[in-house]
């Protein structure tokens, strides 16, 4: 198991992306808490990592809130006697033209999108540090290095959440802590459910996995401050 004797805080994780990454964790050995909003979603995945074996505790918590984020690190940390991998995956977006974008939605995207990434990441830094490093995994977008019309607001939290895992990738070096981006392109998730569009050509949630793994597990020691592209490119799905 590549992951085992690891403990990951893994956000946004009551479905999607967030939710596929817990369970691939869960499967490699690591002791996971799933955090998200949604009580109802991120006990079911609690219980089904744990019916099959594994170990998982979920937490209600929005990323945007230190206070939250602060309970929810420090619960994990003692649960789990140490912190090795936080992936920051929750992420909201709205598509608008920039004259027709209301204050407080800017607000609310750039709130979640990269105050969570730093709130987590903050408070998760020194748990990291007691428990000899780890790897820090921020879920970003093909939109944090590619401008998308009518996504200015995600495009701009996302460029910003890019430039925060740099610059926090040279810092952890002298404590063996790595930061790396995964920057997906288009995925058939729910935040994507009701955009009339070829489903078939897009990334599936399970396909963030294997790289998620990678990264969180002692084979990529080597690798920070790294963006990688995630996009689909082959036959279309059935």
């Amino acid at each position: 198991m590549k992951l085992k004797n690891k403990s990951a805080v893994i956000t946004g994780a009551g479905r999607g992306i967030g939710k596929a990454i817990a369970l691939g964790f869960a499967r490699e050995g690591a002791k996971v808490t799933v955090a998200a909003r949604t009580r109802g979603e991120i006990d079911a995945v609690a219980e089904e990592i744990n019916k099959s074996g594994g170990t998982c505790i979920s937490i209600c918590c929005d990323v945007s809130d230190e206070d939250q984020v602060k309970e929810m690190i420090e619960k994990s940390y003692l649960e789990f006697g140490s912190l090795n991998v936080l992936v920051n995956n929750a992420g909201i977006g709205h598509a608008r033209p920039v004259y027709a974008i209301p204050f407080e939605t800017f607000q609310h995207i750039v709130s979640v999108n990269l105050t969570g990434t730093f709130l987590c990441t903050k408070h998760v830094w020194q748990k990291m540090i007691s428990s000899g490093g780890g790897s820090i995994i921020n879920i970003s977008s093909l939109g944090g290095v590619v401008g998308y019309p009518f996504l200015s607001a995600y495009c701009a939290s996302k460029w910003g959440q890019i430039g925060f895992s740099k610059a926090c990738a040279e810092e952890g070096k002298e404590h063996n802590i790595r930061v790396n981006v995964i920057a997906p392109g288009k995925a058939d998730t729910s935040i994507r459910a009701k955009v009339p569009e070829d489903k078939s050509k897009m990334l599936t949630a399970e396909d963030h996995v294997p790289l998620s793994i990678f990264l969180a597990s002692d084979e990529s020691k080597y690798l920070t401050g790294n963006v990688i592209p995630l996009e689909w490119f082959g036959p279309r799905r059935k």
